[in-house]
């Protein structure tokens, strides 16, 4: 909401950026293999429009590339999944690309 996108969209993104993972027990390539998952997933529902989908499914490709910026809403689902791996688990190891994003999302939302 903070970043004016759409909420339900991302908290879709959110639910499905790892099914690949989840459904395979392999997470080689999981964001790009997820991705193709989610759109059958997604057009098997008949719920949601060509664009939609498609904001869902570029944001699920592109949230293991944390390295670039994407576009704004393929940005909110890479910041969810950091902020997930740097609070779920404080005993799991922290990747150094996110290090960086965790402490600039510390600072754009207070929590310093």
């Amino acid at each position: 909401m903070k970043r004016s996108e759409d909420v339900e969209l991302a908290t879709i993104a959110g639910m499905l950026h790892d099914i690949y993972t989840y459904s395979t027990m392999d997470g080689i390539d999981h964001a790009h293999k997820g991705a193709v998952v989610a759109r059958e997933i997604l057009d098997s529902l008949h719920i949601f429009n060509c664009k939609e989908i498609d904001t869902i499914c570029s944001a699920i490709y592109n949230h293991s590339d944390k390295d670039i910026k994407h576009l704004p809403f393929d940005e909110v689902l890479i910041d969810a999944d950091v902020m997930q791996h740097c609070l779920y688990n404080p005993l799991s190891d922290v990747h150094e690309k996110e290090m960086a994003r965790f402490e600039n999302l510390k600072s754009e939302f207070g929590l310093l």
